[in-house]
């Protein structure tokens, strides 16, 4: 019975899947709007092979966004 309480307590405490995985997307898109602002305002003209090109600069910026919005490993209590 206490495994039951256990794990019920542990689903209480977790977000919902698909909570975690909308965090990961807003954190994408987030990083491609501020890495394509960036290259749109202040990058360079062609020598720099991130900031060159705003589409360039925005991919690299939603990966980089969801690398840091990825859900980590749940913590044990």
């Amino acid at each position: 019975m206490h495994d039951v309480e256990t794990r019920i307590e542990d689903h209480a405490r977790t977000p919902p899947r698909g909570r975690r995985w909308l965090f990961t997307a807003i954190a994408a898109a987030l990083g491609a709007g501020a890495a394509g602002a960036y290259a749109y305002f202040i990058g360079c003209n062609g020598t720099c092979p991130l900031t060159s090109s705003v589409w360039t600069a925005s991919v690299y910026g939603s990966v980089v966004g969801a690398l840091v919005g990825w859900p980590g490993r749940r913590e044990a209590a």
